[in-house]
């Protein structure tokens, strides 16, 4: 028996993009100029060629060369696969169980009024940061349900539109419902005003156009469901400490001329300028951070492992040259959604191509916007949904028409 296999079907940008990225950070991995001493705190030099740059810390940027070159592979992975009709529906199921899954984690922990992650210790190591679910900071876990809620409403939408079984109806709806109460229940401001939009966003396209395609009872029918919904998520939120999030909203004003991000996200673009066009090395930031703050005294305390401006971190780390691919690798990939939706071809894709890649592209957007002010983008759940996104977005390019009716 001859078996027969296709070459994979990447995007030309996309691997240029990648190749690229790879061939700079793996340089400056070979060529590092040091490796930081954590005991002592100095950099001890290494071998290197004088004239090229290298990274700062050889141990860090190897370790996080590893998970950067899986999530780019994970990007182009799902490029071709997404080019798969039946793998499309597979992850998109897989985004809305996964997602529901962690937000029921988080509400059960509020609703127990759980000191710590369960099987963590009794206190947060290092800050007051209240927690959800799997994540020691709400933002990230904010950022987390951002991510999901969009596919898993979507999913909800097409299993009351489609001859869906009953029983997958009532597990897609859940997963939308516990997901949608999670981002209002989430103590992150930024995460939880971007949660709202998105929701609202939804219920003024896909819902309102779903509506429009069933018959009146049905519409009756779905709009005494979301009653009941309404009625469930309150009933929920009110054992998930709804109150704590409106009590940051209240601390806002307080809070945010004193909010010590503001300093270091100016030491930072102080410091980019020494970063230069090929960085510091990727994953170097805590190591070279505290040369940049020195000028603040003690207004800045403790070792931050993160800025709250992802932006800036990757200008510090990947320099002009390597901030500029990362910014083609994600904005990128959302141009190309956003054209291949809007071109006369997205008219022949399936129905599940056509309403999964706007619940896409609107959470990367969100998580985009949210990276201005934290992290989500350094952690490495969130980075493997959004190279799942962008692999996504990125395959849209090579996806064809399909027969008429294709689910």
């Amino acid at each position: 028996m001859i078996v027969t296999r296709r070459p994979p079907i990447i995007p030309r940008t996309l691997f240029a993009i990648v190749a690229s990225l790879l061939l700079l950070a793996w340089w400056m991995v070979y060529n590092a100029h040091s490796v930081y001493d954590s005991v002592y705190y100095l950099f001890v030099p290494l071998n290197h060629l004088e004239v090229a740059p290298g990274s700062i810390d050889r141990l860090l940027s190897w370790a996080w060369m590893i998970r950067a070159t899986t999530l780019l592979g994970v990007s182009c992975f799902v490029a071709d696969l997404t080019t798969r009709r039946q793998w499309l529906m597979r992850i998109w199921l897989g985004l809305g169980i996964a997602g529901g899954s962690i937000a029921l984690l988080g509400l059960l922990q509020k609703a127990t009024g759980a000191q710590m992650i369960f099987w963590g210790p009794s206190s947060t190591p290092g800050g007051d940061y209240p927690f959800f679910a799997t994540y020691y900071y709400h933002a990230n876990a904010g950022a987390f349900l951002n991510l999901v809620l969009p596919p898993a409403v979507g999913l909800a939408i097409r299993a009351f539109t489609k001859p869906e079984p009953p029983v997958l109806r009532s597990v897609c709806l859940t997963m939308a419902l516990l997901t949608a109460v999670s981002v209002l229940a989430n103590t992150s401001r930024m995460a939880q005003l971007l949660g709202v939009i998105m929701l609202l966003v939804i219920v003024l396209g896909p819902v309102r156009q779903a509506l429009r395609r069933i018959s009146r009872t049905e519409r009756n029918l779905a709009i005494a469901g979301a009653f009941l919904l309404m009625l469930t998520a309150f009933a929920v939120g009110q054992a998930s400490r709804l109150d704590r999030p409106w009590q940051r909203w209240q601390q806002l004003q307080a809070q945010f001329p004193v909010d010590a991000r503001w300093m270091v996200a100016e030491a930072a673009w102080r410091g980019s300028g020494d970063a230069g066009w090929f960085g510091l090395g990727p994953g170097t930031f805590r190591v070279a951070f505290p040369y940049f703050t020195g000028y603040l005294g003690d207004r800045v305390n403790g070792v931050w492992h993160f800025l709250h401006e992802d932006y800036l971190q990757t200008l510090l780390e990947w320099g002009r040259i390597g901030a500029g691919l990362w910014t083609a690798f994600l904005f990128g990939g959302i141009f190309v959604a956003i054209r291949h939706w809007r071109a006369p071809i997205a008219a022949t894709w399936s129905p599940r191509r056509r309403t999964l890649l706007p619940l896409i592209v609107l959470p990367l957007l969100a998580t985009a916007i949210h990276a201005t002010v934290d992290f989500p983008l350094q952690i490495a759940s969130i980075q493997l949904y959004v190279a799942t996104y962008l692999g996504i977005c990125w395959g849209s390019g090579k996806w064809r028409g399909t027969v008429a009716g294709g689910r």
